[in-house]
């Protein structure tokens, strides 16, 4: 009897669901030795208390949108990918799974985006197209990875020059594939390159790309401890930018969030049928000019020095600056005073417009 009341209590105590602190009742032990059928076992009573002593679980924050994340994320190099953004391209795959995204034009009437990713394991992102000069700029702000179908002379003299880690869908059939649906149909073909998580980290690994960011590197921005309504804020919460005739970035505010439309249009990720969202939006002014001589009517994005913008997050929207010292350094963000600019915890989109653009706030 007195073996198996010792056996229950040794169970009770080692159960890991039971309170951190431990304790044995003197009675019930005294009970268990004044029974006759007991064998004659010295047992002294335990009457204390024995805390465990707790321990603190790490916290991991990433850079780029002030979330939790994983320790193996943190310092892991992005990938910067450029996404289709025409029309016909529509709906994409993957793109909500991206921390940061850049909205610019191309040529045409029609922007393309840079979507980075960091924390991300979608196996289908896409369609993927052909890169410009300035999308570098976007890719060297955070030490990324540079994902492209192709690109302009301009574009190929940029990566060239720079050495940036390029995956180019041009070259690279395994790391890319044509959507087979897509290309049945009569003039998708240039809106069916698509590729994936799994298939870009085993070419950096195949081309021993540097697995983690450059030392010393502080991609991303600064962020709030808590949601916060910027000082001073005009109420921001239907925002339409006009990037072209007839082509214009919606968001419209709701729940905490700005959801993305091209002008009327949800604008959708097909893998998870969910509408695009953002936290923050940031509007960044900067000289957009035709490149003279570019049959092709291509733009030259000046992104080094420094201009104006705006912060739209949680509802309102407040005049900033920005700073750009080189193509490979990060952009300084700053409040209309000169302060480090903040922005709210989550995933941040960014319209690259030329001055005077007629960006409507309501």
């Amino acid at each position: 009897m007195f073996k198996r009341a010792l056996f229950l209590l040794t169970l009770i105590c080692m159960c890991p669901a039971c309170s951190t602190m431990r304790y044995t009742d003197p009675n019930e032990l005294s009970e268990a030795v004044s029974d006759p059928n007991t064998e004659d076992i010295d047992i002294k009573p335990v009457s204390t208390f024995v805390p465990i002593e707790a321990k603190e679980i790490p916290v991991f924050t990433d850079p780029l949108t002030g979330l939790p994340t994983k320790e193996t994320v943190v310092n892991c190099r992005p990938v910067a990918v450029v996404i289709n953004n025409h029309h016909k391209a529509l709906p994409q795959s993957g793109i909500g799974q991206a921390a940061i995204y850049y909205e610019v034009l191309a040529e045409g009437n029609i922007t393309r985006i840079v979507a980075i990713f960091h924390d991300f394991n979608t196996q289908k992102i896409g369609p993927v197209r052909s890169a410009r000069p300035y999308f570098l700029d976007f890719a060297m702000e955070y030490d990324a990875i540079f994902v492209h179908h192709g690109g302009s002379p301009q574009a190929y003299d940029t990566i060239q020059e720079t050495g940036i880690a390029d995956l180019d869908g041009m070259i690279l059939s395994g790391t890319f594939w044509r959507d087979p649906d897509r290309v049945k149909i009569p003039g998708m073909f240039e809106h069916s390159s698509f590729t994936g998580e799994a298939l870009i980290r085993q070419a950096q690994e195949q081309f021993e790309f540097r697995p983690v960011i450059h030392e010393g590197l502080n991609p991303g921005f600064l962020f709030y401890d808590e949601p916060t309504y910027p000082a001073s804020a005009a109420d921001a919460a239907l925002i339409s930018v006009p990037f072209a005739d007839e082509y214009g970035a919606v968001f419209e505010f709701r729940n905490g969030l700005y959801y993305k439309s091209i002008e009327d249009v949800p604008q959708i990720d097909s893998e998870t049928d969910e509408q695009l969202s953002v936290t923050n939006i940031l509007i960044q002014f900067v000289p957009v000019t035709l490149i003279p001589g570019d049959t092709a009517g291509r733009r030259d994005v000046n992104l080094i020095g420094d201009g104006d913008g705006l912060l739209i997050t949680k509802g309102g929207s407040v005049p900033i600056k920005w700073s750009k010292e080189s193509h490979d350094t990060p952009t300084s963000w700053y409040n209309e005073d000169g302060g480090d600019l903040y922005l709210n915890k989550g995933k941040t989109w960014i319209c690259v417009v030329s001055p005077g653009t007629a960006v409507s706030i309501e």
